[in-house]
């Protein structure tokens, strides 16, 4: 039976607003219709993300159209910075702004050839880290990919026969958040089981899930911490919801184990029961 003929427990039993969707890299563009940036699109992929999400739209990247050094790192297509400059220009800029410039007049020379409104954010940094060397090590510190040539986003619903996810990404305000956590836990032996790592939510969504992939042990990564991805997302998520992103093999796990989970208690049921 192919995937696509399955119905997943899990997703079943949450019944929520937003049933999960799946991030497939691939070397083959697909034949479906898709929405995707206008080649040379300097800007953030969430929007798109969001769409597939909201409206089950699929959303396709393309390797050779992305210009974003931090969408590239995120979907796994190298490091995304041409040069060392690069790199120190998205520390300043995931720090202080120009109060964490090391070199205060080179800094302000680049954003002369951003878009205004654009400039005046990177102006004052987005201040995620609390200083520049802080943000350069984290930068450093990413997990880095690189392979596919495409990234496809589509619902869960729209796998085809013999298609494999590399991650499932959730979609969900908390409680239904909660009771995946919960069956997450379940089988675990220690206390600490998921990420959020303090990323863009691109690479949360990717480069961080992707890691995870490759793990002994994966847990689930949650997102967006990043305001500016939520802003880029409020005209299809509603703010109270939050990304819960996991490989294939862990989604498959909690499948099997939401048949016989919180799912089944009558403290889930009275719990869906009010916020349906």
């Amino acid at each position: 039976i192919g995937v696509f003929e399955m119905e997943f427990n899990i997703v079943r039993e949450l019944n929520g607003k937003f049933d999960p969707i799946v991030l497939i890299k691939t070397d083959e563009k697909p034949d479906e219709e898709v929405i995707s940036p206008k080649p040379g699109m300097n800007g953030c992929i969430m929007p798109f993300v969001a769409q597939t999400i909201a409206k089950r739209k699929i959303s396709l990247f393309e390797r050779d159209n992305i210009t974003c050094g931090g969408v590239a790192t995120g979907l796994g297509w190298g490091n995304g910075f041409k040069t060392p400059q690069d790199m120190e220009f998205q520390a300043t800029f995931l720090s202080l702004g120009q109060d964490s410039a090391k070199n205060k007049e080179e800094f302000l020379s680049r954003l002369e050839y951003i878009p205004k409104n654009t400039a005046e954010m990177f102006k004052y940094g987005e201040r995620i880290y609390c200083d520049f060397d802080t943000a350069l090590e984290h930068i450093k510190k990413r997990p880095i990919y690189d392979e596919k040539q495409y990234v496809v986003f589509k619902g869960i619903e729209n796998l085809k026969e013999g298609e494999i996810p590399d991650s499932v990404i959730f979609t969900l305000n908390p409680i239904e958040l909660s009771a995946v956590l919960q069956i997450n836990y379940s089988f675990r032996r220690d206390t600490a089981h998921i990420m959020t790592p303090q990323a863009a939510s691109c690479q949360a969504i990717g480069s961080f899930t992707f890691q995870q992939g490759d793990s002994d042990d994966p847990v689930p990564v949650l997102s967006p911490l990043d305001f500016a991805a939520r802003g880029h997302m409020k005209h299809f998520i509603p703010d109270e919801y939050m990304n819960l992103s996991m490989p294939w093999n862990l989604f498959l796990k909690l499948e099997e184990l939401s048949k016989n989970s919180v799912f089944q208690t009558n403290l889930w049921k009275d719990w869906k029961t009010r916020i349906d």
